[in-house]
């Protein structure tokens, strides 16, 4: 089942601070850039003056892959934030590819997932580049569960 999404798709995603994203250092998705039926696009924001880069590694900043997972598991969220859901949103299953390291000289990473839904449980696949050369391929699982 696909959820069906407003007519003017990232109109719902362009105050991420309304959204279930955390907040501070730990928000990875800048912004929605697309949003269209199971398909989504989001930006991470990088650049050398990414907080990151001088603590993972200080000789040789990386942008670590758990990160990208993280992000990843964002779009995903905000893909169901997007079809009505609201509650929980927690990342019960993931896999990841890393097809090239993401360094400071990148100014953004693009993400391109593709998401279906089966009730509370949001299945994707998230194709992450960086200057036009393919980063990661991220397949995750998304819950959201319940509100308190």
């Amino acid at each position: 089942m696909t959820a069906s999404l407003s007519p003017h798709p990232t109109s719902d995603l362009q105050d991420l601070d309304a959204t279930f994203l955390p907040i501070g250092p730990m928000r990875q998705v800048s912004r929605v850039t697309r949003l269209d039926g199971p398909h989504i696009e989001g930006e991470v924001s990088l650049g050398p003056a990414h907080w990151v880069f001088p603590l993972h590694f200080p000789h040789d900043p990386i942008f670590p892959g758990t990160m990208i997972i993280e992000a990843a598991g964002q779009l995903i969220a905000l893909w169901a934030w997007a079809a009505g859901q609201r509650g929980r949103p927690r990342l019960v299953r993931t896999g990841a590819e890393f097809h090239h390291p993401a360094g400071p000289e990148l100014r953004h990473l693009v993400l391109r997932g593709e998401v279906r839904r089966k009730r509370h449980l949001h299945f994707a696949t998230v194709e992450v580049y960086g200057a036009g050369v393919h980063v990661a391929t991220v397949e995750g699982v998304l819950a959201v569960l319940a509100g308190r």
